[in-house]
């Protein structure tokens, strides 16, 4: 009845702004708003092929060397990613656009995206398929040639599973505040998490291995949502949300098991301003654990990172006037299980990037941090990484 209920009110609030929305026919058929720049259809790489079909795609490769307790572990060469993704205008309302993933030298494929949009107004579309999740900001917009640190935030990956990809259905869109402000939300019913992330995790709990839920195995959707508000260009603040049960708790409408939660609560800012770019994000997130297995796998976890950066020297190489170099600095901080003192990460990642283009970087960091186990021991980090990274 819940479900039910929520679905009803949703629809209810759809329809309600579709028919005010309407009425003003002069904005629409636009694409379906970026939420955050370099989301789907904003892409600097899509390249036209005809008047309907576009595409592009980026590519990545890594240098690595890592020490653990000065011991060397990795020493290696990767062909990190390559990605193709393309969008097709069917109609002045109806956009269709994906995403494909090449991962580790293509041991991995995967849909990242595919989604239909329904572009009514800017402030209201609709959207189904393989979608982004908007939980946090980095997960709407963590491409590679974006990404100024060759490896991705660790409440991010960690915590948060990015690249979450979900199946689902909702809406999103925006609306001008004042002159130059904004506000922009995305709201979607999707398959959620599976118990995965206790059950294939022998270290305790994981949620990024309760990702990838193709078929809801409970057969109760879960809900996601961000909304942000946006003063001015470069400065943005929001909120999201993710909630719904991972287990199977029902079968045959017969009660086999007590319904367990998975909540998921993210903050995450942007500031531009006196020549610096700061963003951040901070995550929590509560698990239901079986009675059975309490002490044993975490039922709340946090995390955050801040990273600073501040571009210089543009045009300094004559041959490339657009280019550009930029100092940076991020911290990461992870906690696995926040009622233990152990089961924790934290590093500080310093580096240098340089940008032939807007388009293009080669990123050089050098990350110092620690790792404690359940029981608290103590292990010292040190990596250097060297990536290249551009759109096509």
């Amino acid at each position: 009845m819940r479900t039910i209920s929520c679905t009803l009110l949703v629809l209810s609030a759809t329809l309600v702004t579709a028919r005010l929305l309407a009425q003003d026919t002069t904005t629409a058929g636009r694409l379906p708003p970026a939420t955050v720049p370099g989301g789907v259809y904003d892409k600097p790489g899509l390249t036209g092929l005809g008047a309907r079909t576009s595409i592009g795609g980026y590519a990545e490769a890594h240098i690595r060397h890592e020490r653990i307790d000065g011991v060397t572990t990795e020493t290696t060469f990767e062909a990190k990613r390559f990605n193709l993704f393309t969008s097709t205008r069917v109609s002045d309302f109806v956009r269709i656009a994906a995403e494909l993933e090449f991962e580790e030298g293509g041991d991995e494929v995967r849909l990242e995206f595919a989604a239909i949009d329904v572009a009514v107004h800017p402030a209201l579309a609709f959207r189904a398929g393989m979608i982004l999740s908007p939980l946090g900001r980095f997960n709407l917009s963590h491409d590679s040639p974006r990404n100024e640190f060759t490896d991705r935030p660790r409440v991010s990956t960690e915590i948060l599973g990015v690249a979450l990809s979900e199946a689902g259905a909702g809406i999103l869109g925006l609306f001008g505040v004042g002159r130059a402000s904004r506000l922009t939300y995305e709201l979607y019913a999707v398959n959620g998490f599976h118990d995965g992330l206790i059950t294939n995790s022998p270290e305790g709990t994981r949620i990024p291995l309760g990702r990838r839920n193709f078929s809801d195995n409970n057969n109760s959707p879960a809900f996601v949502g961000r909304v942000a508000y946006s003063p001015r260009r470069g400065v943005e603040a929001g909120i999201s949300a993710h909630h719904g049960a991972y287990n199977v708790y029902r079968v045959d409408g017969i009660k086999v098991d007590e319904r367990r939660n998975l909540s998921i609560l993210v903050a995450d800012v942007e500031v531009t301003a006196a020549g610096f770019r700061m963003v951040g994000e901070a995550a929590t997130a509560k698990i239901d654990i079986p009675s059975g297995l309490q002490g044993l796998y975490a039922s709340r976890q946090r995390g955050l990172y801040v990273e600073l950066l501040r571009p210089f020297g543009h045009g300094w190489v004559r041959t490339m006037p657009q280019s550009n170099f930029a100092a940076k600095i991020r911290i990461d901080v992870v906690d696995f299980d926040v009622a233990l003192p152990g089961d924790s990460e934290r590093q500080v990642t310093l580096g240098l990037n340089f940008r032939p283009t807007s388009e293009s970087v080669i990123k050089l960091d050098y990350v110092r941090g620690w790792s404690r186990d359940r029981f608290n021991n103590r292990a010292d980090i040190a990596r250097f990484l060297m990536s290249i990274a551009t759109y096509f």
